[in-house]
C-alpha cells in the first residue's frame, strides 16, 4: 500500500485542513488505496487518536510559536519521514522546506507545499515576533520559498489571491480553498436541519429577542489574537449592552500568546456576561462547531491588516454552512462572499453607530437570498483528487 505523509510544525495532527479535509477526503476517494501519516503538534484530544481507516497520527511537535526549537524540529521530522518512506509528502510549514530537500534527495519523493498563509505578510505585519526580528525573518522565509521551488514539485494555495501574491508557485499550482467540510453523524444532521430552517423564522427570532428580552448571545470562535480582534469583541459587547442590557458574549478558541490571553482574562475578571473559554492548545474542531448552537450572532471583528485583508477566514464558511448570522469587520472580499446569501451585516468595529446597528439587526433578513452551496468542501475535493492522482 502506498503512503502519503502530511506534515506541519504548529498545526495539530487533527487540524481541520490536514485531517478532516485532506486525510479523510483521500481515504474516501481512494478506499484501501493509501496509508496516510499525519505529523504535527498535539491537540486537546490527541489521547483519543488511534489509527483509523489507514490514517496514522504523530503528535511529535511540542513547543510555542516563539520557541526557537521550531527550527530544530527538522531533525525529528526527518527521522520520522525516513522511517515512513512516503510516496508523496505534503508540507504546510516553511520550516519544513529545507528538510524536504533531503527527503527529495534520499527518497526521491514528490514534494507538495500546501501554502496556507502568506507567511511574509504574517511575520511582517502581525505583532507576533519582536519588531527588530520581523523584517529579516520575513525576508528569510520568502527567500526560502523562492529557492525551494527548485525541489518542490507542486503547490496547493489556500486562497485565490495567492495566485497574484506569489510568483514562486507560478506554473505548478492549484487553488484548494478552505471551504467547510461536512462532518458526520450528529453534525451532519445538525447541518441538514439548519439548511432547511425557515429564514423568516430566523429573522423573527432575532427581532423578538431584541424587542422583548433585550438579550442576544454573541459568539467569537477560533484563533484568539490581537490581529483577529478578540479584544474588539469584548469592547463590542460592552457597547451593545447599552441597548440590549442582557446580552452575553462567548469567546471560545485557542490562544498561543500568553500575554494577550492574560490581558483578556484580566479585563473580564469581574464580568458575568463575558464567558472566556480559552485553551492553550488547539481545540478539536467539533468543540468549536458545537458552540454555534449557543449563539444568536457570530462576531468577526478583525483589525484591518495587510496579512488578512486578502484572505477569507475559514470560519466565514463555517458560519455560512450553519446559517449563523454574523457581524463582520468591513472588507470588500468578505462582503463579496456573504452578500449573495445575506449572511452578515458589515461594520467598522472601531467606530459604529450602536443604535443604528441594533435597528439593522432587528430588520435584516439573514439568509433570505441565494444558496449556500458554494461553501462546501466537496467543491474543492475534486481538485485534490486530481493532484493526488498526478503524483502517486
Amino acid at each position: 500500500m502506498k503512503k502519503i505523509a502530511i506534515a506541519s510544525v504548529l498545526k495539530p495532527v487533527d487540524d481541520v485542513r490536514m485531517y478532516e479535509k485532506f486525510a479523510l477526503s483521500i481515504a474516501k476517494l481512494f478506499p484501501n488505496g493509501y496509508e496516510i501519516h499525519i505529523l504535527g503538534a498535539a491537540s486537546s484530544k490527541v489521547s483519543d487518536f488511534q489509527s483509523i481507516d489507514n490514517i496514522f497520527f504523530y503528535p511529535i511537535a511540542r513547543f510555542d510559536r516563539l520557541d526557537n526549537k521550531r527550527w530544530k524540529y527538522s531533525q525529528v521530522f526527518l527521522q520520522y519521514i525516513l522511517k515512513i518512506k512516503p510516496d508523496l509528502l505534503i508540507i504546510n510549514s516553511p520550516e519544513l522546506l529545507l528538510p524536504s530537500l533531503f527527503v527529495k534527495l534520499y527518497l526521491k519523493t514528490p514534494i507538495i507545499y500546501d501554502v496556507r498563509e502568506n507567511y511574509f505578510r504574517n511575520i511582517w505585519y502581525q505583532p507576533t515576533y519582536p519588531f527588530f526580528l520581523r523584517f529579516p525573518l520575513a525576508i528569510f522565509v520568502r527567500a526560502l520559498e523562492y529557492v525551494s521551488r527548485l525541489w518542490i514539485d507542486f503547490y496547493l494555495l489556500a486562497e485565490k489571491n495567492y495566485e497574484k501574491e506569489f510568483s514562486f508557485s507560478k506554473g505548478k499550482s492549484q487553488v484548494i480553498e478552505n471551504k467547510y467540510k461536512r462532518l458526520m453523524t450528529n453534525d451532519e444532521l445538525l447541518i441538514s436541519n439548519q439548511l432547511t430552517t425557515n429564514n423568516k423564522q430566523l429573522t423573527s427570532n432575532i427581532q423578538h429577542l431584541i424587542s422583548s428580552t433585550k438579550h442576544l448571545t454573541f459568539l467569537y470562535t477560533g484563533t484568539i489574537s490581537y490581529t483577529y480582534g478578540t479584544h474588539r469583541a469584548i469592547e463590542f459587547i460592552e457597547k451593545i449592552r447599552e441597548y440590549l442590557p442582557d446580552s452575553q458574549l462567548i469567546v471560545k478558541g485557542f490562544c498561543s500568546d500568553k500575554k494577550y490571553r492574560a490581558l483578556l482574562e484580566k479585563e473580564v475578571i469581574d464580568s458575568k456576561f463575558i464567558h472566556l473559554e480559552i485553551s492553550n492548545v488547539p481545540l478539536n474542531h467539533q468543540e468549536i462547531i458545537n458552540a454555534f448552537a449557543k449563539a444568536d450572532i457570530a462576531l468577526l471583528p478583525y483589525l484591518p491588516n495587510k496579512s488578512t485583508e486578502n484572505c477569507i477566514p475559514a470560519k466565514l464558511y463555517e458560519y455560512i454552512a450553519h446559517q449563523v448570522p454574523m457581524i463582520v469587520q468591513f472588507n470588500p472580499l468578505w462582503q463579496e462572499v456573504c452578500h449573495p446569501c445575506n449572511a452578515a451585516l458589515f461594520i467598522d468595529f472601531k467606530q459604529f453607530d450602536i443604535e443604528r446597528l441594533v435597528k439593522d439587526l432587528g430588520s435584516f433578513s439573514f439568509y433570505s437570498e441565494g444558496s449556500t452551496a458554494f461553501v462546501w468542501w466537496e467543491n474543492e475535493e475534486a481538485k485534490l483528487r486530481q493532484v493526488i492522482e498526478r503524483f502517486v
